[in-house]
Protein backbone atom coordinates (compact mmCIF):
# COMPACT_ATOMS: atom_id res chain seq x y z
CA UNK A 1 0.00 0.00 0.00
CA UNK A 2 1.01 3.28 -0.29
CA UNK A 3 -0.79 6.34 0.49
CA UNK A 4 -0.42 10.53 -0.92
CA UNK A 5 -0.68 13.06 1.41
CA UNK A 6 -1.86 16.33 0.74
CA UNK A 7 -1.25 19.06 2.91
CA UNK A 8 -1.05 22.55 3.52
CA UNK A 9 2.34 21.64 5.40
CA UNK A 10 5.13 18.59 5.31
CA UNK A 11 5.67 16.28 7.50
CA UNK A 12 8.08 18.12 10.10
CA UNK A 13 8.91 17.93 13.78
CA UNK A 14 8.70 22.23 14.17
CA UNK A 15 4.72 22.79 12.92
CA UNK A 16 1.46 21.53 14.82
CA UNK A 17 0.21 19.50 11.20
CA UNK A 18 3.86 18.46 10.64
CA UNK A 19 3.99 16.49 14.46
CA UNK A 20 0.60 15.23 13.85
CA UNK A 21 1.19 13.66 10.35
CA UNK A 22 4.36 12.58 11.89
CA UNK A 23 2.83 10.79 14.56
CA UNK A 24 -0.21 9.70 12.75
CA UNK A 25 2.17 7.74 10.07
CA UNK A 26 4.99 6.91 12.49
CA UNK A 27 4.26 3.28 11.47
CA UNK A 28 4.04 3.14 8.16
CA UNK A 29 7.25 2.67 6.10
CA UNK A 30 8.88 5.64 4.33
CA UNK A 31 7.91 3.62 1.26
CA UNK A 32 4.50 3.50 1.84
CA UNK A 33 4.53 7.50 1.77
CA UNK A 34 4.54 10.52 -0.45
CA UNK A 35 3.54 14.07 0.00
CA UNK A 36 2.12 16.84 -2.14
CA UNK A 37 2.03 20.08 0.04
CA UNK A 38 1.73 23.73 -1.08
CA UNK A 39 3.63 25.89 1.57
CA UNK A 40 7.09 27.62 1.29
CA UNK A 41 9.29 25.57 3.92
CA UNK A 42 10.97 22.20 3.55
CA UNK A 43 10.80 18.81 5.57
CA UNK A 44 12.93 18.34 8.39
CA UNK A 45 13.02 14.62 8.66
CA UNK A 46 12.79 12.07 5.84
CA UNK A 47 9.61 10.26 6.10
CA UNK A 48 8.49 9.75 2.20
CA UNK A 49 9.70 7.80 -0.35
CA UNK A 50 9.15 11.55 -2.37
CA UNK A 51 8.15 15.31 -1.17
CA UNK A 52 6.12 17.36 -4.27
CA UNK A 53 5.85 21.15 -3.72
CA UNK A 54 3.63 23.77 -5.24
CA UNK A 55 3.56 27.38 -3.55
CA UNK A 56 1.18 30.41 -3.90
CA UNK A 57 4.19 31.72 -5.62
CA UNK A 58 4.50 29.43 -8.64
CA UNK A 59 0.97 29.57 -9.31
CA UNK A 60 1.51 33.44 -9.35
CA UNK A 61 4.32 33.21 -11.43
CA UNK A 62 2.40 31.20 -13.99
CA UNK A 63 0.13 33.70 -14.58
CA UNK A 64 3.59 35.66 -16.52
CA UNK A 65 5.28 32.84 -17.59
CA UNK A 66 2.88 31.22 -20.02
CA UNK A 67 0.98 29.29 -17.12
CA UNK A 68 3.77 27.00 -16.59
CA UNK A 69 3.56 25.93 -13.20
CA UNK A 70 7.08 24.62 -11.81
CA UNK A 71 6.68 22.99 -9.16
CA UNK A 72 9.00 20.44 -7.99
CA UNK A 73 10.58 17.23 -6.51
CA UNK A 74 12.04 18.02 -3.07
CA UNK A 75 16.01 17.06 -3.25
CA UNK A 76 16.08 14.61 -0.38
CA UNK A 77 20.33 16.52 -0.07
CA UNK A 78 17.41 19.92 1.31
CA UNK A 79 15.91 17.84 3.88
CA UNK A 80 18.04 18.32 7.18
CA UNK A 81 16.89 19.10 11.08
CA UNK A 82 18.10 22.86 10.44
CA UNK A 83 14.85 23.76 8.62
CA UNK A 84 12.37 25.81 10.15
CA UNK A 85 8.71 26.94 9.33
CA UNK A 86 9.92 28.74 6.44
CA UNK A 87 12.70 28.13 3.10
CA UNK A 88 13.27 31.59 2.74
CA UNK A 89 12.62 34.16 5.40
CA UNK A 90 10.94 36.56 3.38
CA UNK A 91 8.10 34.15 3.10
CA UNK A 92 7.25 34.92 7.00
CA UNK A 93 5.76 38.28 6.49
CA UNK A 94 3.62 37.70 3.55
CA UNK A 95 2.24 34.71 4.88
CA UNK A 96 1.81 35.82 9.13
CA UNK A 97 -0.09 39.06 7.13
CA UNK A 98 -3.55 39.33 8.88
CA UNK A 99 -5.21 40.27 5.88
CA UNK A 100 -4.49 36.87 4.58
CA UNK A 101 -7.56 35.89 6.69
CA UNK A 102 -9.90 38.68 4.61
CA UNK A 103 -12.75 36.87 2.49
CA UNK A 104 -11.81 38.94 -0.60
CA UNK A 105 -7.77 37.60 -0.64
CA UNK A 106 -8.97 34.05 0.16
CA UNK A 107 -11.28 34.25 -2.71
CA UNK A 108 -8.87 35.34 -5.19
CA UNK A 109 -6.25 32.98 -3.75
CA UNK A 110 -9.18 30.08 -5.02
CA UNK A 111 -9.24 31.58 -8.18
CA UNK A 112 -5.41 32.22 -8.66
CA UNK A 113 -5.33 28.05 -8.21
CA UNK A 114 -8.32 27.38 -9.77
CA UNK A 115 -7.30 28.76 -13.59
CA UNK A 116 -3.44 27.62 -13.35
CA UNK A 117 -2.46 24.86 -14.96
CA UNK A 118 -1.17 22.92 -11.48
CA UNK A 119 -2.02 19.51 -12.76
CA UNK A 120 0.91 19.75 -15.63
CA UNK A 121 3.10 16.51 -17.20
CA UNK A 122 5.85 17.29 -14.70
CA UNK A 123 3.45 16.50 -11.47
CA UNK A 124 1.63 13.99 -13.56
CA UNK A 125 4.90 11.62 -13.85
CA UNK A 126 5.74 12.17 -10.58
CA UNK A 127 2.21 11.05 -9.55
CA UNK A 128 2.86 8.21 -12.07
CA UNK A 129 6.03 7.11 -10.62
CA UNK A 130 4.97 7.17 -6.76
CA UNK A 131 1.47 5.07 -7.69
CA UNK A 132 0.15 5.56 -4.70
CA UNK A 133 -3.29 3.54 -3.93
CA UNK A 134 -5.26 6.53 -1.73
CA UNK A 135 -5.49 9.92 -0.53
CA UNK A 136 -5.11 11.48 2.54
CA UNK A 137 -5.96 14.75 2.47
CA UNK A 138 -5.93 16.90 5.17
CA UNK A 139 -7.55 20.48 4.13
CA UNK A 140 -8.44 23.35 5.29
CA UNK A 141 -10.11 26.87 4.42
CA UNK A 142 -8.56 26.91 1.25
CA UNK A 143 -11.03 25.65 -1.97
CA UNK A 144 -8.00 24.53 -4.08
CA UNK A 145 -7.02 22.14 -1.57
CA UNK A 146 -10.46 19.77 -1.90
CA UNK A 147 -10.12 20.47 -5.66
CA UNK A 148 -6.64 18.97 -6.43
CA UNK A 149 -7.42 16.02 -3.94
CA UNK A 150 -10.32 15.46 -6.27
CA UNK A 151 -8.97 15.80 -9.65
CA UNK A 152 -5.81 13.26 -8.56
CA UNK A 153 -8.45 10.83 -7.16
CA UNK A 154 -10.38 11.11 -9.71
CA UNK A 155 -7.36 10.74 -12.35
CA UNK A 156 -6.07 7.69 -10.82
CA UNK A 157 -8.94 6.21 -10.00
CA UNK A 158 -8.35 6.23 -6.15
CA UNK A 159 -10.04 6.11 -2.63
CA UNK A 160 -9.81 9.50 -0.41
CA UNK A 161 -9.47 9.44 3.14
CA UNK A 162 -10.52 12.92 4.41
CA UNK A 163 -8.69 14.09 7.96
CA UNK A 164 -10.39 16.69 9.89
CA UNK A 165 -8.51 18.24 13.24
CA UNK A 166 -10.40 21.50 12.57
CA UNK A 167 -13.85 22.11 11.98
CA UNK A 168 -14.26 24.43 8.83
CA UNK A 169 -18.42 23.16 8.44
CA UNK A 170 -20.48 23.77 11.73
CA UNK A 171 -19.17 27.46 12.03
CA UNK A 172 -20.96 30.03 12.53
CA UNK A 173 -22.00 32.54 9.66
CA UNK A 174 -19.48 35.38 8.92
CA UNK A 175 -21.19 38.77 8.84
CA UNK A 176 -20.20 40.48 5.76
CA UNK A 177 -20.93 39.51 2.05
CA UNK A 178 -17.82 38.36 0.92
CA UNK A 179 -17.46 36.22 3.59
CA UNK A 180 -21.13 34.73 3.59
CA UNK A 181 -20.07 33.80 -0.01
CA UNK A 182 -16.60 32.19 0.84
CA UNK A 183 -18.13 30.00 3.80
CA UNK A 184 -20.88 28.98 1.43
CA UNK A 185 -18.09 27.73 -1.72
CA UNK A 186 -16.02 26.78 1.11
CA UNK A 187 -18.75 24.28 2.81
CA UNK A 188 -19.87 23.44 -0.85
CA UNK A 189 -16.40 21.75 -1.54
CA UNK A 190 -16.23 20.15 1.90
CA UNK A 191 -19.31 18.47 0.58
CA UNK A 192 -18.63 17.34 -2.78
CA UNK A 193 -15.09 16.00 -1.10
CA UNK A 194 -16.98 14.13 1.25
CA UNK A 195 -19.47 13.08 -1.11
CA UNK A 196 -16.56 11.07 -3.04
CA UNK A 197 -14.39 10.09 0.34
CA UNK A 198 -14.43 6.60 1.65
CA UNK A 199 -13.72 7.28 5.55
CA UNK A 200 -13.19 10.30 8.00
CA UNK A 201 -10.37 10.05 10.17
CA UNK A 202 -11.42 12.98 13.14
CA UNK A 203 -8.88 14.07 16.06
CA UNK A 204 -11.82 14.14 18.56
CA UNK A 205 -15.57 12.42 19.24
CA UNK A 206 -17.20 16.25 18.82
CA UNK A 207 -16.37 16.65 15.40
CA UNK A 208 -16.63 12.69 14.13
CA UNK A 209 -20.20 12.66 15.59
CA UNK A 210 -21.02 15.99 13.50
CA UNK A 211 -19.85 14.95 10.65
CA UNK A 212 -20.85 11.05 10.61
CA UNK A 213 -24.53 12.44 11.78
CA UNK A 214 -24.29 15.09 8.65
CA UNK A 215 -22.52 12.99 5.86
CA UNK A 216 -23.62 9.84 6.47
CA UNK A 217 -19.74 7.79 5.93
CA UNK A 218 -17.80 6.07 8.39
CA UNK A 219 -15.95 7.84 10.78
CA UNK A 220 -12.98 7.37 13.33
CA UNK A 221 -11.29 9.43 15.92
CA UNK A 222 -7.96 8.78 16.02
CA UNK A 223 -6.45 11.27 18.27
CA UNK A 224 -3.06 12.70 17.91
CA UNK A 225 -0.41 10.42 19.31
CA UNK A 226 2.51 12.10 21.51
CA UNK A 227 5.78 12.25 20.01
CA UNK A 228 7.64 11.10 23.15
CA UNK A 229 7.85 7.83 25.18
CA UNK A 230 4.85 7.91 27.68
CA UNK A 231 6.49 9.01 31.27
CA UNK A 232 6.25 6.23 33.74
CA UNK A 233 5.48 8.56 37.10
CA UNK A 234 5.63 11.85 38.11
CA UNK A 235 8.97 13.23 39.93
CA UNK A 236 7.43 15.91 41.98
CA UNK A 237 9.87 18.95 41.88
CA UNK A 238 9.75 22.50 42.66
CA UNK A 239 7.00 24.24 40.32
CA UNK A 240 7.61 28.06 39.84
CA UNK A 241 7.61 28.59 35.94
CA UNK A 242 5.08 28.10 33.77
CA UNK A 243 6.14 27.53 30.28
CA UNK A 244 3.61 28.14 26.90
CA UNK A 245 5.01 26.28 23.77
CA UNK A 246 3.37 27.43 20.41
CA UNK A 247 1.71 29.37 18.35
CA UNK A 248 0.10 32.38 20.06
CA UNK A 249 -2.17 33.85 17.53
CA UNK A 250 -6.01 33.15 17.14
CA UNK A 251 -6.33 35.60 20.28
CA UNK A 252 -4.28 33.03 22.72
CA UNK A 253 -1.89 36.07 23.33
CA UNK A 254 -4.93 37.75 25.14
CA UNK A 255 -5.32 34.77 27.64
CA UNK A 256 -1.31 34.61 28.10
CA UNK A 257 -1.94 38.10 29.20
CA UNK A 258 -4.24 37.79 31.21
CA UNK A 259 -2.28 34.78 33.07
CA UNK A 260 0.45 37.29 33.42
CA UNK A 261 -1.07 39.60 35.26
CA UNK A 262 -3.28 37.39 37.62
CA UNK A 263 0.88 35.78 38.46
CA UNK A 264 2.06 39.65 39.05
CA UNK A 265 -0.81 40.07 41.64
CA UNK A 266 0.15 36.86 43.27
CA UNK A 267 3.66 37.45 43.23
CA UNK A 268 2.98 40.51 44.83
CA UNK A 269 0.29 39.40 47.05
CA UNK A 270 3.48 36.07 48.51
CA UNK A 271 6.25 37.93 47.73
CA UNK A 272 7.76 35.21 45.15
CA UNK A 273 8.86 35.24 41.55
CA UNK A 274 6.69 33.12 39.31
CA UNK A 275 7.43 33.26 35.61
CA UNK A 276 5.40 32.64 32.51
CA UNK A 277 7.87 31.81 29.84
CA UNK A 278 6.75 32.14 26.39
CA UNK A 279 8.37 30.19 23.40
CA UNK A 280 6.90 31.19 20.05
CA UNK A 281 7.83 31.95 16.38
CA UNK A 282 5.36 35.05 16.42
CA UNK A 283 7.18 38.54 15.39
CA UNK A 284 4.35 40.67 15.21
CA UNK A 285 4.92 43.92 17.38
CA UNK A 286 1.57 44.57 18.06
CA UNK A 287 0.35 40.91 19.29
CA UNK A 288 3.92 40.72 21.86
CA UNK A 289 3.21 44.48 22.72
CA UNK A 290 0.28 43.04 24.28
CA UNK A 291 2.90 41.48 27.33
CA UNK A 292 4.47 44.73 27.79
CA UNK A 293 4.31 45.83 31.54
CA UNK A 294 3.65 42.21 32.53
CA UNK A 295 6.81 41.59 34.78
CA UNK A 296 6.22 37.74 35.19
CA UNK A 297 5.86 37.24 31.43
CA UNK A 298 9.36 36.12 29.73
CA UNK A 299 9.11 36.20 25.94
CA UNK A 300 12.01 33.75 24.91
CA UNK A 301 11.57 33.55 21.20
CA UNK A 302 11.43 30.34 18.86
CA UNK A 303 13.04 27.33 19.46
CA UNK A 304 13.01 23.73 17.82
CA UNK A 305 14.99 20.48 17.49
CA UNK A 306 17.10 19.19 20.38
CA UNK A 307 16.40 22.74 22.09
CA UNK A 308 12.55 22.81 22.03
CA UNK A 309 13.56 18.81 23.77
CA UNK A 310 15.63 20.73 26.62
CA UNK A 311 13.10 23.41 27.39
CA UNK A 312 9.95 20.96 26.99
CA UNK A 313 11.72 18.31 29.33
CA UNK A 314 13.07 21.36 32.05
CA UNK A 315 9.65 22.48 32.40
CA UNK A 316 7.89 22.87 35.98
CA UNK A 317 4.85 23.31 34.68
CA UNK A 318 3.37 23.42 31.12
CA UNK A 319 0.39 25.45 29.84
CA UNK A 320 -2.15 24.97 27.26
CA UNK A 321 -4.72 28.49 26.82
CA UNK A 322 -7.50 29.33 23.99
CA UNK A 323 -9.00 32.57 23.98
CA UNK A 324 -12.13 33.55 25.23
CA UNK A 325 -13.95 35.72 22.12
CA UNK A 326 -16.64 33.90 20.30
CA UNK A 327 -14.78 34.50 16.82
CA UNK A 328 -11.76 32.03 18.25
CA UNK A 329 -13.91 30.03 20.06
CA UNK A 330 -15.58 29.48 16.90
CA UNK A 331 -12.33 28.25 15.42
CA UNK A 332 -11.25 25.97 17.70
CA UNK A 333 -14.65 24.14 19.55
CA UNK A 334 -14.65 21.16 17.58
CA UNK A 335 -10.41 20.72 17.81
CA UNK A 336 -7.62 19.78 20.44
CA UNK A 337 -4.18 21.49 20.41
CA UNK A 338 -1.58 18.99 18.89
CA UNK A 339 1.11 20.26 22.08
CA UNK A 340 -1.90 18.42 24.25
CA UNK A 341 -0.96 14.86 23.44
CA UNK A 342 2.73 15.60 24.15
CA UNK A 343 2.12 17.31 27.41
CA UNK A 344 -0.27 14.74 28.85
CA UNK A 345 2.86 12.29 28.32
CA UNK A 346 5.37 13.78 29.41
CA UNK A 347 5.31 13.50 33.09
CA UNK A 348 4.86 17.22 33.67
CA UNK A 349 1.79 18.60 35.40
CA UNK A 350 -0.29 20.73 32.80
CA UNK A 351 -2.17 23.74 32.81
CA UNK A 352 -4.86 24.75 31.19
CA UNK A 353 -6.80 28.32 30.79
CA UNK A 354 -10.14 28.46 27.82
CA UNK A 355 -13.46 28.22 27.44
CA UNK A 356 -15.23 24.96 29.28
CA UNK A 357 -16.84 24.08 26.11
CA UNK A 358 -13.73 23.94 23.57
CA UNK A 359 -13.11 20.70 23.33
CA UNK A 360 -9.94 20.25 24.19
CA UNK A 361 -10.86 21.32 27.40
CA UNK A 362 -13.27 18.90 27.38
CA UNK A 363 -10.91 16.42 26.88
CA UNK A 364 -8.91 17.41 30.00
CA UNK A 365 -11.65 17.97 32.46
CA UNK A 366 -13.67 14.62 31.32
CA UNK A 367 -10.35 13.10 32.02
CA UNK A 368 -9.32 14.93 35.01
CA UNK A 369 -5.82 14.74 33.52
CA UNK A 370 -5.03 18.92 34.22
CA UNK A 371 -5.46 21.72 36.58
CA UNK A 372 -7.76 23.77 34.51
CA UNK A 373 -9.46 27.12 34.88
CA UNK A 374 -12.16 28.07 32.17
CA UNK A 375 -12.55 31.94 33.42
CA UNK A 376 -10.40 34.46 34.49
CA UNK A 377 -12.05 35.16 38.15
CA UNK A 378 -10.88 31.12 38.51
CA UNK A 379 -7.26 31.47 37.55
CA UNK A 380 -5.31 32.98 40.94
CA UNK A 381 -7.32 29.79 42.76
CA UNK A 382 -5.87 27.13 40.42
CA UNK A 383 -2.20 28.95 40.06
CA UNK A 384 -1.72 28.46 43.51
CA UNK A 385 -2.83 25.12 43.76
CA UNK A 386 -0.20 24.39 40.97
CA UNK A 387 2.53 26.15 42.78
CA UNK A 388 1.94 24.92 46.32
CA UNK A 389 0.10 22.02 46.22
CA UNK A 390 2.35 19.17 45.30
CA UNK A 391 -0.11 16.16 45.87
CA UNK A 392 -2.41 17.93 43.33
CA UNK A 393 -0.09 18.19 40.81
CA UNK A 394 1.00 14.58 41.06
CA UNK A 395 -2.96 13.38 40.64
CA UNK A 396 -3.42 15.69 37.73
CA UNK A 397 0.02 13.96 36.63
CA UNK A 398 -1.03 10.58 37.50
CA UNK A 399 -4.70 10.72 35.27
CA UNK A 400 -2.34 12.91 32.17
CA UNK A 401 -0.33 9.15 31.82
CA UNK A 402 -3.18 6.86 32.01
CA UNK A 403 -5.36 9.45 29.66
CA UNK A 404 -1.95 9.72 27.40
CA UNK A 405 -1.72 5.83 27.69
CA UNK A 406 -5.47 5.36 26.06
CA UNK A 407 -5.99 8.39 23.73
CA UNK A 408 -2.36 9.29 23.06
CA UNK A 409 -0.19 5.86 22.13
CA UNK A 410 1.35 6.85 18.89
CA UNK A 411 2.49 3.42 17.66
CA UNK A 412 -1.49 2.17 18.91
CA UNK A 413 -2.99 5.05 16.64
CA UNK A 414 -0.81 4.92 13.84
CA UNK A 415 -1.77 1.13 13.53
CA UNK A 416 -5.36 1.93 13.68
CA UNK A 417 -4.97 4.20 10.73
CA UNK A 418 -2.78 1.69 8.88
CA UNK A 419 -5.83 -0.57 9.17
CA UNK A 420 -8.32 1.69 7.90
CA UNK A 421 -6.52 2.75 4.76
CA UNK A 422 -5.24 -1.10 4.36
CA UNK A 423 -8.87 -2.14 4.49
CA UNK A 424 -9.95 0.87 2.15
CA UNK A 425 -7.27 -0.27 -0.64
CA UNK A 426 -7.94 -3.95 -0.71
CA UNK A 427 -12.08 -3.50 -1.24
CA UNK A 428 -10.85 -0.88 -3.97
CA UNK A 429 -8.64 -3.81 -5.71
CA UNK A 430 -11.42 -6.07 -5.30
CA UNK A 431 -14.14 -3.94 -6.33
CA UNK A 432 -12.17 -3.60 -9.73
CA UNK A 433 -11.22 -7.47 -10.33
Amino acid sequence: MKVLLISHNPITTYHNMGKTLLSLFSSFKKEELCQLYIYPTLPDTDRCSSYYRITDKNILKSYTSFFRVKGCEIDKSLINEANTMFSEESDRQIYHNKKNKLPLRMLARDLMWKFSSWYNNDLKQWLLRESPDCIFVAPGTAKFLYDIALKISRRLNIPIIMYVCDDYYFIKEPNGLLGKIRLSLLKKKIEKLLSKASHIITICDEIKDLYNNRFKIPATTIMTGTNYPIAQSYADTVADTITYMGNIRCKRYKSLAALGHTLDDINRKHNTNHKLKIYSNEKDKSILSSFNNIDSIQFCGYVQGEEFDKVFRSSHLLLHVEAFDNDSIDLVKHSVSTKIADSLASGIPLLAYAPDYVSSMKHLMRNNCALCANEEKALENILVTAFCDGQARKKAVENAIETAKKYHNRETNSKCLYHILDIIVKNRRLYER
